[in-house]
């Protein structure tokens, strides 16, 4: 059997907010060049999950390593450091409006780099082109639709030749075709960029189609991890529930709700 070199590990994972547990000790690990999927209802802990394992929260308890970096004792500059080694994709690609598209996912590398413009003009057209956003370069974010917006937003992300890219929600309000031109570009920019992606998503179709690995997140803990066809052949009543859309079983709907407002995830 094939060893896996592990690129995240995160070990035990606590986080409490207002005296209530929303990690409950969760555990997992990355392996580099897989594409890992965290998924569970609204509330489960997953968004949470995603913004520790980035560095943008610090947990109560527990380690977060990146490489042989703990994200949870660094320093305000070290962490810094260790993000310029990710990329990160958001739910609602989060271009700043006033700016095009050239300058948009050229931010990072003017902000981080000190390369001539010109280098950085021909790495912005170099990862437009992966993106398959050739020739877009002068549009204003209001001139793109959702899916377009997305695939900026994923150009910038990789930006910076990152290790591994991160991706919260990527085909969230798209329709199911433009879902699955997204899905084949996360697949496609890890096999050409050798990258390692952790992508967090309720979408069970993108799920089963761009998974290596799925972790089943529930009231902040992980209920299960494996492959697609070990999710699909659970026998846990919860994950069989989630992944059907089932009404009736042990999920509660109304809990759920609760939990959303608490968490003030979705």
């Amino acid at each position: 059997m094939r060893e896996h070199k592990v690129a995240i590990s995160v070990q035990n994972l606590v986080k409490f907010f207002d005296g209530r547990k929303v990690l409950d000790g969760i555990s997992l690990e990355v392996y580099q060049g897989e594409t890992f999927v965290i998924m569970g209802g609204s509330g489960c802990g997953k968004s949470t999950l995603l913004r520790h394992m980035t560095g943008a929260m610090k947990p109560e308890s527990g380690k977060i390593f990146f490489g042989d970096k703990d994200l949870t004792t660094l320093n305000s500059d070290e962490t810094e450091a260790v993000k310029r080694r990710f990329g990160m994709c958001f739910q609602s690609a989060a271009l700043l409006d006033y700016l095009n598209v050239e300058e948009n996912v050229s931010l990072p590398l003017r902000e981080h780099t000190t390369l001539d413009p010109k280098i950085i003009r021909i790495l912005v057209k170099m990862k437009l082109n992966l993106v398959g956003l050739s020739g877009f370069e002068n549009l204003m974010p209001s001139m793109l639709s959702g899916g377009m917006k997305k695939r900026v937003g994923l150009a910038r992300a990789i930006s910076m030749d990152p290790e591994a890219v991160f991706y919260d929600e990527p085909t969230a309000g798209l329709d199911p075709i433009v879902c699955a031109v997204v899905d084949k570009l996360i697949l496609d920019l890890n096999k050409k960029l050798l990258l390692t992606s952790v992508v967090v998503t309720h979408n069970m179709e993108s799920v089963f189609r761009i998974a290596d690995r799925v972790a089943m997140l529930h009231k902040g803990r992980v209920l299960q991890i494996g492959t697609p066809e070990e999710i699909k052949n659970s026998q846990d009543p919860i994950v069989q529930q989630f992944i059907n859309g089932r009404l009736e079983g042990p999920i509660n709907f109304a809990e759920n709700i609760d939990d959303v407002n608490f968490a003030g995830e979705g």
